[in-house]
């Protein structure tokens, strides 16, 4: 006969609630500072590390879907903070450029979750903290199912 365990024990269901819980939080930070939702926030973080990409590669790095990443591209175009342009290579493919607007908004962005981080490692050395980011990169391969 197997041993019940707490919700508490199952790891899927912590880390599910911290991530609703760090979303929440991260809206709040957001919505005190720069005025965007998250998924905007991300694209501007990853812009700012690959600025000029290709749409695909936008939805990969966000982990959107290509037909979220459209829409949201489009959303942040309207409100001049990206610009899509045609491929030198494929003028079929589209990359995503930040403009100045988008630029100055992701330094509040950054700014925003700076201090945000800072009180998530609260009380972790470098040591603990290189091992969540172990395990946070690991995790979603060693979950596949077969």
């Amino acid at each position: 006969m197997a041993i019940a365990r707490t919700v508490d024990r199952r790891l899927f269901f912590v880390l599910d609630r911290v991530h609703t819980r760090l979303s929440q939080q991260a809206d709040a930070v957001l919505a005190k500072g720069s005025a965007l939702g998250r998924s905007q926030a991300l694209v501007l973080v990853f812009l700012g590390y690959n600025d000029n990409c290709r749409m695909s590669d936008l939805a990969e790095g966000t982990g959107r879907n290509n037909a979220a990443i459209s829409g949201l591209v489009e959303r942040m175009e309207s409100a001049g903070l990206v610009e899509r342009r045609p491929s030198y290579g494929d003028r079929r493919v589209k990359t995503v450029a930040l403009t100045a607007q988008g630029w100055s908004k992701r330094e509040e962005v950054m700014n925003d979750f700076r201090d945000f981080n800072t009180q998530l490692t609260k009380g972790l050395d470098d040591a603990e903290i290189e091992a969540v980011f172990k395990f946070l990169r690991l995790a979603p391969n060693q979950s596949k199912l077969s």
